[in-house]
C-alpha cells in the first residue's frame, strides 16, 4: 500500500466564511476526484442518437448538482434575509430583514442553482486545498 494512500483524510469538513456577507460561515466538505467521478457516474443518463445510430451519455445537470450539493455542502449558519441581495436578485419588501434562513438541503440547492455567485464561492473553496488543509487548522489552533 502506497505511503500516500495512508495519510490520505476520509472525510474533511471545514467552515469557510462567505467573502461578501459578513458572519455567513458554509461548512464545506472535500470531494476529491474518485467522489466527483462517483457523482458524474451517478448523473449520467443515456440517449440513443438516431444520426450516429449510437447510444450516447449525457450529464443531467439536475441530478449533477443535487448529488454535488448534497455532498459538498454540509450546513450554514448566519444567512439573513438582508444578505440575500449579495446572492442572488430578490424582492425583500415584504421579508423581515434580519430573519434567520437556516440551511436545508432543499435552501443549499435552490442557491447552488440560482446563484453563480455561491456556486463560484463553493467551487473557489474546493479547489483550494489550503482550505481544508488539517497541519493549517492545528497551527491556527494553537495560536
Amino acid at each position: 500500500m502506497s505511503k500516500i494512500q495512508n495519510l490520505i483524510a476520509t472525510e474533511t469538513i471545514t467552515e469557510v466564511e462567505y467573502p461578501d456577507i459578513e458572519g455567513f460561515f458554509v461548512k464545506i466538505a472535500y470531494l476529491n476526484r474518485e467522489d466527483l467521478i462517483k457523482i458524474r457516474n451517478s448523473s449520467l443518463k443515456y440517449a440513443f442518437n438516431k444520426r450516429t445510430r449510437q447510444r450516447e451519455e449525457e450529464i443531467d445537470n439536475d441530478k449533477f448538482l443535487e448529488a454535488y450539493t448534497k455532498k459538498a455542502i454540509r450546513g450554514w449558519r448566519g444567512l439573513r434575509m438582508k444578505d440575500l441581495p449579495n446572492l442572488l436578485p430578490v424582492d425583500l419588501s415584504n421579508s423581515k430583514l434580519d430573519e434567520t434562513i437556516p440551511y436545508s438541503e432543499e435552501e443549499a440547492l435552490f442557491l447552488i442553482k440560482n446563484s453563480s455567485l455561491f456556486d463560484q464561492f463553493v467551487t473557489d473553496c474546493m479547489n483550494d486545498l489550503d482550505t481544508f488543509s488539517v497541519k493549517k487548522k492545528e497551527t491556527a489552533e494553537k495560536n
